[in-house]
C-alpha cells in the first residue's frame, strides 16, 4: 500500500493533467472573474517552516578598492531582502577581515569608488542616498543627491581631481559628485538612446572616460574642465590601466589540465604569469613553456575571481567570497570564507515541488539551490556553486521525483535528483546550453504535459528572439525552437489538456529592453507539442510590450493578461470570451491541484477558480506569498521573498 501511495504522489502532475478535462459552460467567462469575498478570519493560515541561508554575492563589485595603506582590500556584499549589504575590509597580510553594514541597508556593490583622499565612496542606487566611509574612523557619513529614484548607479570611479564619476541605469546618467563642496551634477541620457552608462576609467590628461550601452554601446569622453562631453575619436588617448604590472614577456599560452575549459583570471608580477583555471578554480603559475606549476587549490569551483597585487602578494577574491594570499616569495598559499552568509540574503525566485517531502528553491543572483522538506522544516543548501555559470536558477519544474531547472546566465537546463548530495557539475547535471548556439539568457517558465517538459527563454543582452525548448524526460533528448515568435521573448507558458496545446505570452522587446522591439505588438500564441507548428497567434491588446499567460483552467480557457487587464480564451477556438479589467489583484500564476481543481494566489490569500461560476474562492490566509506549489494532495508550501511556509488540508 505505501509503495502505491508513493507512486500516487509522485505521479501528481500527470494526474493533474489528466483530471483537468471536465464539461465547463464558456457563458460564465463572458464577463470578468470576480472574487469571492470571505473574512480572513475564517480561513486557515500558513506557518513558517523555514528561511533559506545563501552566501550574499561579490560579484557585483565592479572594481576591487586598494586602499591608500597598501594592504587593505575593500569589496561589498549584494543583498536585495535582507540586512546583508556589507563592506569587507581585507588584510592582506593575513587575511583578516573586517566587516561593516551599510547605513539603511543600502545596495553599495554597484557604486562604490576609492575617492583620491582616501575615502570610499557609495553613490546612490534606487533611493538618492550617497554615503562616505571615512576609513581613518571607520565611520559613514550619508549624504542626499538629486538623483531620482528610478536610477541605479551601475558603475563608480574615483578620479586624480578628486571627484567621483558614476554612471545609472535605466536613464544613463552621467554623475559627478565633489567631496570638496558634497555637490552632485547629474547629467540625465548622456548618451542618448542607451540605457547604462557604465566602464570609466581615466585617461592620461584627466579626461573621464565611459561608455552607453544597450542596445550596443558607444564610447564617450568627458572633460571636467571644459565641462564638454562628446563621442571618443579613434585618436583619443587610452585609459589608465590600474591593477597589476604586465609583463612585456610573450610566453606561450597555459595547457589546460584535463577537466578544465579556460583561463578564467590570470595576473602577471614582473614576468612571472599566474592563472585560475575554469571549472576547477585552481590557482597556477604559468611556465615559459605554458606549463601549469599548481599554487593553490581554494576549492570553490566555476566561481568569478579578482586577482589583485598588494605589495607583491597576490590575492584571490571569489563570487562567493573565498579570499586567498599567495605569496610569490615563499610559495605560501593560504585561503578562507568570510562571513558573508545570511538568512534570506537574496529574494526567492521559485518553489517547485518534488514530492511529498522535497521542495526546491533558489535565490536570486545567487548560483545556488536549496531542499526543504515541508514536513519537518529541514534545509539542505548547496555549498558553493551548482551550474557553471553565474546567475541563478530561475524557473523548475518536477517530473518523477527529480527537478528540471532552467538556469541564467546561458539559459542552462539541468536536472537535479533530491535523492543525491549536491556536488558541482555532477548534481544537478546540465542538460543542454541554449546561450551559445541560439543566444540566449534567462530561463522564463516551465510547462508539461503527459510526456514533455517546456522551458522558455530570452534572448542575450541587445538580442531579440526567445527560444522554447522542449525536453523529454526519457531520453533527455532536447529540441530547440528558436525564434519561434519572431523577434519576441517567451516570458510565460502554460500547457491546456483541453486543447491539447501549450499556450505562451510575449514580451517585444530585448532582455531588460536592451534592443528596442521590430513588431508591432506583443501576442499570445498557442503551439502544438505534435507538429511542433505555432497554430494561434492573437493580439489580445495590440500595441501592448508584454503579454503573459497565467494559466489553463479546467475546461478549456486561457487566462492571460496585460496592463492591468485579463483576457479569457476559449483554448478550442481561440476566440476571446472576455478582455478587461478585475476588481483583485492579477494573479502571477495558475497551477492545477492533483483535485483538478485550478488554483493561484491572489489578494493575500490562495484561492480556487470555481470554473462553473468564473469565481475565486479563497481558501487559504498566504499573506505575502508570491509563490506556491502541491507537496502532496492539499498540503501547500508557500514562499515570500524570504521565507517558505505551509498548510496542510486547508
Amino acid at each position: 500500500m505505501r509503495s502505491k501511495l508513493h507512486f500516487l504522489l509522485a505521479c501528481l502532475p500527470a494526474l493533474a493533467i489528466i483530471a483537468q478535462s471536465q464539461t465547463v459552460d464558456h457563458t460564465a467567462f463572458q464577463r470578468a472573474p470576480r472574487l469571492l469575498e470571505v473574512e480572513a478570519d475564517t480561513l486557515p493560515t500558513t506557518e513558517a517552516i523555514g528561511t533559506p541561508s545563501v552566501r550574499t554575492l561579490l560579484g557585483y563589485t565592479r572594481r576591487v578598492l586598494h586602499l591608500k595603506d597598501n594592504h587593505s582590500l575593500a569589496v561589498f556584499s549584494f543583498s536585495g531582502s535582507a540586512p546583508a549589504n556589507w563592506l569587507f575590509l581585507i588584510d592582506s597580510r593575513d587575511l583578516s577581515v573586517k566587516r561593516f553594514s551599510i547605513p539603511n541597508d543600502d545596495i553599495a556593490s554597484h557604486g562604490a569608488a576609492l575617492g583620491a583622499d582616501g575615502n570610499i565612496y557609495i553613490m546612490p542606487y534606487g533611493n538618492g542616498r550617497a554615503h562616505i566611509f571615512d576609513v581613518s574612523s571607520e565611520t559613514f557619513q550619508t549624504i542626499q543627491s538629486d538623483l531620482p529614484k528610478t536610477d541605479y548607479t551601475w558603475d563608480a570611479f574615483g578620479a586624480s581631481n578628486g571627484r567621483i564619476y558614476f554612471g545609472t541605469y535605466p536613464n544613463a546618467y552621467l554623475g559627478e559628485f565633489d567631496p570638496k563642496d558634497k555637490q552632485f551634477d547629474l547629467i540625465r541620457q548622456a548618451v542618448p538612446g542607451k540605457k547604462y552608462t557604465i566602464g570609466f576609467s581615466e585617461t592620461e590628461d584627466g579626461r573621464i572616460r565611459f561608455k552607453g550601452w544597450g542596445p550596443g554601446e558607444t564610447w564617450m569622453i568627458f572633460d571636467p574642465e571644459t565641462r564638454s562631453l562628446a563621442k571618443e575619436e579613434v585618436s583619443e588617448s587610452q585609459p589608465i590601466q590600474a591593477g597589476s604590472q604586465m609583463s612585456s614577456v610573450q610566453n606561450k599560452e597555459p595547457i589546460l589540465p584535463e577537466g578544465d575549459q579556460n583561463i578564467s583570471s590570470r595576473i602577471n608580477i614582473g614576468d612571472r604569469r599566474f592563472a585560475i583555471t575554469f571549472p576547477s578554480s585552481r590557482f597556477y603559475e604559468v611556465g615559459e613553456s605554458g606549463e601549469l606549476i599548481l599554487c593553490g587549490d581554494p576549492k570553490a569551483p566555476a566561481e568569478n575571481w579578482f586577482l589583485e597585487t598588494c605589495d607583491e602578494v597576490l590575492i584571490g577574491i571569489s563570487h562567493f567570497g573565498v579570499i586567498f594570499r599567495y605569496d610569490p616569495e615563499s610559495g605560501d598559499f593560504k585561503s578562507k570564507q568570510i562571513d558573508n552568509h545570511a538568512p534570506g540574503g537574496n529574494g526567492i525566485m521559485f518553489i517547485e515541488s518534488l514530492g511529498p517531502r522535497c521542495v526546491i528553491g533558489a535565490n536570486y543572483s545567487q548560483q545556488n539551490l536549496w531542499k526543504i522538506d515541508p514536513q519537518t522544516g529541514v534545509i539542505d543548501h548547496s555549498k558553493s556553486m551548482i551550474a557553471r555559470v553565474t546567475g541563478e536558477p530561475m524557473c523548475a519544474i518536477g517530473h518523477q521525483g527529480k527537478g528540471y531547472l532552467g538556469v541564467y546566465v546561458s539559459s542552462l537546463i539541468c536536472r537535479y535528483d533530491p535523492d543525491l548530495p549536491f556536488e558541482f557539475g555532477i548534481n544537478p547535471k546540465e542538460l543542454i546550453e541554449l546561450g551559445a548556439a541560439y543566444k540566449q539568457t534567462r530561463p522564463r517558465d516551465t510547462a508539461m504535459d503527459r510526456e514533455r517538459i517546456f522551458m522558455s527563454s530570452d534572448s542575450q543582452y541587445g538580442e531579440l528572439g526567445g527560444a522554447l525548448a522542449v525536453v523529454d524526460p526519457e531520453t533527455e533528448n532536447i529540441n530547440v525552437h528558436h525564434h519561434l515568435i519572431r523577434d519576441q521573448n517567451l516570458p510565460t507558458l502554460a500547457f491546456d489538456s483541453e486543447s491539447g496545446l501549450l499556450w505562451g505570452g510575449t514580451d517585444r522587446w530585448g532582455q531588460m529592453q536592451s534592443h528596442p522591439p521590430t513588431q508591432e505588438s506583443s501576442l499570445i500564441y498557442a503551439f502544438d507539442p505534435e507538429t511542433t507548428k505555432v497554430v494561434h497567434r492573437i493580439a489580445s491588446w495590440p500595441g501592448t510590450d508584454v503579454t503573459n499567460v497565467i494559466g489553463a483552467l479546467p475546461g478549456g480557457v486561457l487566462v492571460s493578461s496585460a496592463s492591468n487587464e485579463v483576457a479569457l480564451i476559449d483554448t478550442r477556438t481561440a476566440r476571446i470570451l472576455f478582455r478587461g479589467p478585475v476588481e483583485f489583484s492579477i494573479p502571477r500564476r495558475i497551477r492545477i491541484g492533483s483535485d483538478g481543481e485550478a488554483y493561484c494566489l491572489t489578494g493575500g490569500s490562495l484561492c480556487r477558480w470555481n470554473v462553473q461560476e468564473n469565481l475565486l474562492e479563497p481558501i487559504v490566509r498566504s499573506g505575502g506569498a508570491s509563490y506556491f506549489t502541491e507537496a502532496g494532495p492539499m498540503n501547500w508550501v508557500f514562499a515570500d521573498s524570504t521565507t517558505v511556509y505551509r498548510v496542510q488540508n486547508p
